[in-house]
């Protein structure tokens, strides 16, 4: 737990070797740190991997104030200082965009570089009303089998959600009663404060190197899984909500592509938005690869 502001800390977990370049994994909205427990793993042999989980989660203090974008960024700053970080790799999964983008030009000089594992810019830039979602895609509902324990919540994730959970996060965004039954999921939590607190990305004056991946719903079934099996109007709701989707996932990568100085943009068309968790092999390939000369050295890792 590290301090970033009075009575606020944050829970900061460090897997790797101290005298390495940090790399550092923020999370999307609603998870904590422990989102990465197993994908950072993979980059200990050449960094040192830290995740953090931003305050209003998990373990982290949960204050009535500090949930903007400036205030986000400074957190990250304040733990860099308090590990005697000067530079850092910064890997920011879905929300975390906004503080990749703001953390990049309010402190150029504590970057090494930006990796956004689909993440992309808010505030403004964010999606305005999607047409309603088709009854058919809704998620099987839980049973009470299912809420029955943390090993239950977690066969019963990948038929919500659509990726396999890690068991620590799901300890830390699911409230559990002492006899290991589900009670609430989410726990209490500051989703919406994140939310309203984020900025349109500044990607015109971020001076670092940034690699951008982005998993663009080509097809109706890579939207929803379960289209094969719809009725014609829930079909045409979900081709509504597809066009919707395609045209926000364009506006948002070309804005990338045209904007960022130093910016590479890998499209993985088929994938989904839990890169780290369901694309683990792919995505850690293309980050290797755009590291490799920036902090690794030709030929490293």
């Amino acid at each position: 737990m590290v301090f970033v502001a009075p009575r606020v800390q944050l829970e900061v977990l460090d897997w790797g070797d101290p005298t390495r370049t940090p790399i550092v994994f923020l999370a999307g909205l609603g998870d904590t740190g422990h989102a990465f427990d197993h994908f950072a793993a993979r980059f200990r042999d050449a960094f040192r991997p830290i995740a953090i989980t931003r305050r209003g989660f998990g373990a982290s203090s949960r204050p009535d104030s500090g949930y903007d974008s400036a205030t986000r960024s400074h957190d990250i700053l304040s733990v860099l200082d308090s590990l005697g970080i000067s530079r850092a790799v910064l890997v920011g999964h879905s929300i975390a965009g906004d503080e990749l983008s703001h953390f990049a030009v309010a402190y150029p000089d504590r970057v090494i570089a930006l990796v956004y594992l689909e993440a992309y810019s808010y505030g403004s830039d964010a999606p305005g009303e999607f047409p309603p979602y088709p009854a058919q895609s809704e998620p099987p509902p839980m049973t009470r089998a299912d809420s029955a324990s943390v090993q239950s919540v977690m066969a019963y994730w990948p038929r919500r959600f659509e990726y396999e959970p890690v068991e620590a996060d799901v300890r830390a965004v699911c409230q559990f009663g002492p006899t290991g039954r589900l009670e609430l999921l989410p726990a209490p939590n500051e989703s919406g404060r994140v939310y309203e607190g984020t900025n349109r990305s500044e990607y015109a004056r971020v001076k670092a190197p940034a690699l951008a991946i982005y998993a663009p719903h080509a097809s109706l079934q890579d939207l929803f899984p379960g289209a094969a099996g719809f009725d014609e109007p829930n079909r045409v709701a979900a081709l509504r909500v597809l066009t919707a989707q395609q045209e926000y996932e364009t506006r948002q990568m070309t804005r990338f592509q045209t904007e960022m100085r130093q910016g590479v943009v890998i499209t993985m068309p088929g994938a989904t938005h839990y890169l780290h968790y369901r694309h683990a092999d792919a995505v850690e390939g293309s980050m290797r690869t755009f590291l490799r000369g920036l902090v690794l050295g030709p030929g490293g890792g």
